[in-house]
C-alpha cells in the first residue's frame, strides 16, 4: 500500500506555493524556532485510505484518501488567503504517485470560518476536505 507516497505528493504540492512553503504541517504546527506559538500555518490531517476491490480484470484496489486541511491565522482575512492558496495548489491538480494512476484532486467541502478565543493568541481557521482517488497502474495489477 502507498499511503506515505500519496501524502508526500500532496504535501510537496502544497509547499510549492510561495506562501505555503514553510507553513504546511502534518497534524500539529509545532512552535517556531523561538519557541513561540505559530500564528500563520496550514495543517493537514489524513488517515488510512478507504479501499475497494474489483475483480473485473483481476485483483485491484482503488484507494480514496481524505485530506482535512486547516488554514489558520490570527487574522480572519489572512486565514482566507491561506485557504485560497491551498485551493490554488490542489484544485484540478493530478498528483503522480509510483505504481498508481491518480485522478485529479477534488474539493469535498469547506466549512465556515472558525474562531477560538481560548487560545493565546486567538486564532481563525477555515477547515476544508479534499479527496484523492487512485487506482493501480496497469503494470502494478496482479492477475
Amino acid at each position: 500500500m502507498s499511503r506515505r507516497d500519496h501524502v508526500a505528493a500532496v504535501l510537496a504540492r502544497l509547499r510549492e506555493h510561495p506562501d505555503l512553503t514553510d507553513r504546511v504541517f502534518v497534524g500539529v504546527a509545532n512552535r517556531d524556532d523561538n519557541n513561540q506559538p505559530r500564528t500563520r500555518y496550514v495543517t493537514v490531517f489524513v488517515g488510512s485510505p478507504r479501499r475497494t476491490v474489483g475483480r473485473f480484470l483481476g485483483s485491484q484496489s482503488t484507494e480514496r484518501y481524505r485530506f482535512t486541511i486547516h488554514a489558520t491565522s490570527i487574522d480572519a482575512d489572512d486565514a482566507g488567503d491561506l485557504s485560497d492558496a491551498v485551493t490554488e495548489q490542489l484544485f484540478d491538480w493530478t498528483p503522480e504517485v509510483p505504481d498508481r494512476v491518480c485522478r485529479r484532486m477534488t474539493s469535498n467541502e469547506s466549512d465556515e470560518l472558525q474562531y477560538d478565543s481560548d487560545l493565546t493568541p486567538p486564532l481563525y481557521w477555515i477547515p476544508a476536505t479534499w479527496e484523492l482517488v487512485t487506482d493501480p497502474a496497469p503494470q502494478a495489477l496482479v492477475m
